[in-house]
């Protein structure tokens, strides 16, 4: 699915009365790996040596160790979608614990919802 299918997806999700009262936080996991990195981009691209291996080094010094045995999800999975997924739990830990950002710092009007970028 496209992210254009996913973005639908929700808004059709929390369109729906059940749903509702839900919350839903979007995070982008490269402002996450800029937060992680001392507020300051990555230097390397996600799909490099360099760029893998420095985002492992900053998950894991932030408590977010990525095994290096992921099982079939490992054969199926490609290393940057793991590093990206190991980010958005970085998020989301922050989310529960109440540390998260956002961005912007006061979420944006949307409709008849506010939204932002969360890391």
């Amino acid at each position: 699915m496209t992210a254009t299918g996913r973005v639908l997806e929700v808004d059709t999700w929390l369109n729906d009365e059940a749903a509702a009262a839900g919350t839903v936080v979007e995070c982008h996991p490269e402002i996450s790996f800029a937060e992680l990195n001392g507020g300051l981009p990555v230097p390397y691209g996600k799909k490099t040596w360099a760029g893998h291996h420095l985002r492992r080094d900053l998950l894991e010094k932030a408590g977010i160790v990525v095994p290096a045995d992921l099982g079939t999800a490992g054969e199926r999975g490609a290393p940057d979608d793991v590093l990206d997924a190991a980010a958005a739990a970085w998020t989301a830990r922050r989310v529960a614990t109440g540390a998260a950002r956002s961005l912007p710092d006061r979420p944006e009007p949307f409709g008849d919802r506010r939204a932002a970028i969360v890391y």
